[in-house]
């Protein structure tokens, strides 16, 4: 992932218990005003930590795939209260983990998870590599579209034919997948990656008053929303 500069840059634990909260608070509330509100404070978020064009860009592809998710359960019956409010919480728990990710170097996740979550370094780094994988796939998928458009394959017709056409796009991608897993695997295996040594982080972790000043009105704010709204 490109390189972005946060215009305040919190801990990568501050970060990760922030999205923490408010995914929970979503699921803990079906007001659509409090909804809102989380969204708001996610959006806030998002442009006081920064994240560049790859945050808003994904931040706009999230929003389409809300509208996308809401049609579709109203086509199928659902009110619109439960269609709006599924898609808004979708929406908040997917921007959180964006924003973590975009804003928050993977090395900071792991050394967080493990020093101050005392996650065993294995579960970490799982995690961490998840996450570091999904921007790669995103991009890869880019490449193979653009490779089948130079070849003369273009998508179109009803849904139910894009959908089929987008197996193709699937195809190659599960084979890189499993060429980079295997990869990974040899990589990890050379550098002694099931050594059970005690291991060292250079990425900090150490939290200051904007941090902990961070997280109480994150908390608030969420304890807020989902009792008073």
């Amino acid at each position: 992932m490109a390189k972005t500069i946060s215009v305040i840059d919190f801990a990568a634990l501050t970060k990760l218990l922030m999205a923490l909260t408010v995914s929970v608070a979503s699921l803990c509330t079906a007001s659509l005003y409090a909804l809102g509100i989380l969204i708001f404070l996610e959006l806030f978020c998002a442009a006081l930590m920064g994240g560049g064009k790859v945050l808003w860009k994904g931040i706009g592809a999230l929003t389409v795939f809300a509208v996308v998710l809401a049609l579709i359960q109203l086509l199928f019956g659902t009110s619109l209260f439960l269609a709006v409010g599924s898609a808004y919480k979708m929406f908040i728990m997917a921007v959180s983990l964006l924003i973590l990710v975009a804003t928050t170097p993977t090395q900071s996740i792991t050394a967080s998870l493990v020093k101050q979550c005392r996650l065993p370094y294995d579960y970490a780094f799982m995690i961490t590599a998840v996450l570091r994988f999904v921007p790669d796939l995103l991009k890869e998928s880019k490449e193979v579209r653009q490779a089948q458009a130079c070849r003369g394959f273009h998508s179109a017709g009803n849904p139910v034919r894009r959908i089929v056409d987008y197996m193709m796009i699937l195809k190659p991608m599960v084979f890189k997948a499993i060429s980079r897993s295997e990869n990974m695997a040899i990589s990890l295996s050379l550098r002694r990656f099931s050594d059970k040594k005690k291991r060292t982080f250079m990425a900090s972790t150490k939290l200051n008053a904007g941090d902990y000043a961070a997280m109480l009105a994150n908390l608030l704010i969420c304890i807020a929303a989902v009792k008073f709204a």
